[in-house]
């Protein structure tokens, strides 16, 4: 059976001050996003980035209020360490030059033009749907399954899975007020299907 990451608890507990949770259910995610942005070259400073981004996340903590604000900052923050790094490296103008950037690393850039408002609101909206499309939003765009996948572990139709998922965007977008597609959607939610993930703690 699938397991949801719980969120609220995780950003409770980060609070309190108590990192455990997040290590345990979210770092692996966060350095498998750390990793997409930098690209093959750099993603051995992923690590840095996330644990940077965590600690300014934690001493930024009482600002943080709202948990979707939470989320949004601690994404936003790892993506900025991320693109100084490779401003300091000097690959972002070599890739733009030469017409080098990887589809990986080109594709996580779009990235530069999503705030962190937009996170929040996304995490707002995605918290206000029914449980249905709560469920098909983790196992689609967080935890980066197939439709057949997610169908045999909702028990429904592969249709039926693609319906919803068109819906759910579509609701996203309409909330959003702004066009949002299913690659830029699931970049968004820190897929980290193409990671293996690590025993934390």
């Amino acid at each position: 059976m699938y397991g949801f990451i719980d969120y609220h608890y995780i950003y409770s507990q980060f609070l309190r001050g108590s990192m455990r949770p997040l290590y345990a259910g979210l770092y692996p995610r966060l350095l498998s996003y750390a990793m997409r942005v930098l690209g093959t070259q750099l993603s051995y400073i992923a690590e840095d980035c996330v644990q940077d981004a965590i600690l300014n996340t934690y001493l930024r903590r009482d600002e943080l209020t709202d948990m979707n604000k939470w989320r949004g900052w601690l994404l936003t923050a790892i993506r900025n360490n991320a693109l100084m790094v490779m401003r300091k490296d000097e690959l972002s103008q070599r890739y733009a030059e030469h017409g080098m950037l990887s589809n990986d690393v080109e594709e996580d850039l779009l990235l530069a033009i999503i705030e962190q408002e937009t996170y929040s609101a996304l995490f707002s909206i995605i918290d206000s749907l029914p449980e249905k499309y709560r469920e098909l939003f983790e196992l689609s765009f967080e935890q980066g399954l197939k439709n057949a996948e997610v169908a045999k572990l909702l028990q429904v139709a592969e249709i039926t899975v693609k319906k919803r998922k068109a819906k759910l965007i579509d609701i996203i977008r309409e909330r959003l007020g702004r066009d949002i597609d299913e690659n830029t959607l699931m970049i968004i939610a820190v897929t980290g299907s193409a990671f293996n993930y690590m025993d934390c703690f």
